[in-house]
């Protein structure tokens, strides 16, 4: 009779613990498969998303510039636009290319390379005369744009040129014969016969000075027009003395830095980026621009 009591009790406990271990099994295999649905979630989906996507996404705009006809970087460009209603910097921005995208027939085989990255740089806000540049971070304003040039002005005489915002002397650069910029500066250098100064000139100074063309630097000949020497020459004009010191004084890049660099117009819209490549960064067909912000986060991406 004992004996049949405690083979009960031990078939008791038995069952008790097979129960107990049954229940937690449940449990934990009920808490994994809700973390494992947490994990996978939508929610948690769009987070990861959200992290790749500039909040720069709906304010920049990208043109494909001269990309698909151009090879030579001094020469090939794109653009960016700033369409939203904030300022936006630019300084650090990743430019990345589709090479990894497109396959390659060398040597018998197809080949695939990875993408060519550039950087955006900091950039003085114009050409120092001087050149003592003073580089900050590259501010798109609101209604902005940035023309991004692959490649280098190559000439660093008389001006280094580094990257820079157009303003009214640019057109100064754009008229001298040591650069080429593409696309070409705007012209709108302040007017030769509004510059200060003017009315204190002899008549026939005045007339030459307003017929002067606007952003034009004058030559200063040794001989006039008739080949005869002369000191006071301008253009291959014989002019008085206090005219060609005038003249030679107003009428030049640095000069219209010096007497215009306060102007509340001096500034333009557009930057001018070089980012200073060797080799063409854009192909003429099957490419994929992507610009991503400092933080890695795609801006926006162009195909064509």
């Amino acid at each position: 009779m004992k004996n049949s009591t405690m083979e009960g009790v031990i078939i008791l406990i038995i069952l008790i613990i097979i129960t107990l271990i049954s229940s937690t099994s449940d449990n934990n295999g009920s808490n994994y498969s809700n973390s494992g649905s947490y994990f996978s979630s939508s929610d948690s989906g769009s987070s990861n998303n959200d992290s790749l996507t500039s909040p720069y996404s709906n304010s920049i705009s990208i043109g494909t510039g001269n990309a698909s006809y151009v090879y030579q970087p001094r020469d090939e460009y794109i653009t960016i636009y700033n369409r939203g209603n904030k300022s936006i910097d630019i300084t650090g921005w990743q430019l990345q290319n589709g090479k990894d995208e497109r396959a390659y027939y060398l040597g018998g085989s197809l080949q695939h390379f990875t993408a060519d990255i550039a950087y955006v740089p900091q950039s003085p806000l114009f050409i120092s005369p001087s050149g003592n540049n003073n580089f900050q971070n590259v501010i798109l304003q609101s209604g902005e744009n940035a023309i991004l040039t692959t490649g280098s002005i190559g000439s660093a005489l008389p001006y280094k040129i580094t990257s820079f915002k157009e303003n009214i002397c640019s057109g100064y650069l754009q008229d001298m014969p040591e650069y080429n910029f593409t696309p070409s500066l705007n012209r709108n250098c302040p007017q030769p016969r509004n510059e200060i100064g003017i009315e204190n000139l002899d008549t026939e100074c005045r007339r030459f000075v307003e017929g002067i063309s606007t952003c034009h630097t004058p030559t200063f000949n040794s001989r006039d027009n008739m080949g005869e020497p002369c000191s006071t020459c301008v253009d291959g004009k014989r002019l008085s003395n206090a005219c060609y010191a005038y003249i030679k004084d107003h009428f030049n890049y640095g000069s219209c830095i010096a007497y215009h660099g306060q102007d509340e117009n001096f500034f333009g819209r557009t930057w001018r980026i070089f980012l200073n490549k060797g080799w063409e960064m854009w192909a003429k067909e099957y490419e994929t621009i992507q610009i991503f912000d400092k933080l890695g986060r795609l801006v926006n991406t162009y195909s064509y």
